[in-house]
């Protein structure tokens, strides 16, 4: 009965040990040796900690039009590392940030999903952002170094690669 109890323990706390090493937050959930996974990043953000509940950019809240390709009428959320880099304007996004963008057409039908997510050392020539393009139903149509995307971004490139608005 001892022993069992004694391995019972050993294992639970390997576990919790393994649990805490593999981490919880977003980067260790997406990322696993500096590959990024875009499927991984699509169940964290629909199924594990759906991006519907996180905040809008200042400003932003709800549909409003674009100026930019590919969508006319957007919905922008962000998470809370986003949302602190916006509000103090810090200038720099830091690893871990992610912007979701909901494009629709004009009858306001979601057509994709556009993600810039920043992983340190992915790629430092476009800021480290590592970009994805989503069908609504998951399914990956870009990912990657997109270099439409980069292309298109580049203009913004003192702003973080941001065109929705100013981070300093």
């Amino acid at each position: 009965m001892y022993h069992v109890k004694y391995w019972t323990v050993k294992a639970l706390c390997a576990t919790f040990l393994l649990f805490i090493l593999y981490g919880t937050g977003i980067g260790d959930t997406v990322h696993k040796e500096d590959k990024i996974d875009a499927q991984a990043l699509w169940t964290y953000m629909t199924v594990e900690n759906p991006y519907q509940n996180y905040p809008a950019w200042p400003g932003k809240e709800g549909f409003y039009e674009s100026t930019m390709p590919p969508g006319n009428i957007l919905r922008l959320y962000i998470n809370d590392v986003a949302l602190d880099t916006i509000v103090n304007k810090k200038g720099v996004f830091p690893d871990g940030t992610l912007l979701i963008k909901e494009n629709y057409t004009d009858d306001r039908k979601l057509f994709l999903i556009t993600i810039m997510y920043k992983m340190k050392g992915f790629n430092p020539a476009g800021h480290d952002w590592y970009w994805v393009k989503f069908k609504p139903d998951g399914e990956v149509r870009l990912e990657g170094k997109v270099d439409a995307c980069i292309n298109c971004h580049v203009g913004v490139a003192n702003n973080d690669y941001v065109f929705t608005g100013s981070i300093k």
